[in-house]
């Protein structure tokens, strides 16, 4: 298998302070929903090879703990891992009903808003 060395950040479009800015975001709106930092125990016992069959609760739960394990990949330089996990929060925070789509096209691109999903708060 061959190695990929680690990207040293990322490009003009997506920065490090932006990224930590969405994680933020996240967490503050996920927080206001009433969701709490709690990562799967055991996860390869908890989902292993099956389907994805968790309830919301517990789901966005483990997306809240999954932002704080991002920061530290972003301080630790770990760019690409920090991707790919920000694109996993996004996916689960997406198919949980609290953004859409399109909103979270935006967050990539354009400032965070400083309010909740819509339908919230």
């Amino acid at each position: 298998m061959t190695r990929v060395d680690e990207p040293r950040s990322f490009d003009d479009d997506f920065t490090t302070q932006h990224a930590y800015g969405m994680l933020e975001f996240y967490e503050k709106t996920l927080t206001e929903l009433g969701y709490r930092s709690a990562r799967y125990e055991d996860i390869e016992g908890h989902i292993g090879s099956c389907r994805f069959e968790t309830p919301k609760y517990d789901t966005l739960n483990h997306a809240m703990w999954m932002c704080g394990q991002t920061r530290l990949f972003l301080r630790a330089g770990r760019f690409a891992k920090a991707y790919r996990w920000i694109g996993t929060i996004q996916g689960i925070l997406l198919m949980n009903g609290v953004f859409s789509i399109m909103e979270l096209k935006d967050h990539n691109r354009l400032e965070l808003p400083p309010v909740l999903p819509r339908g919230h708060g």
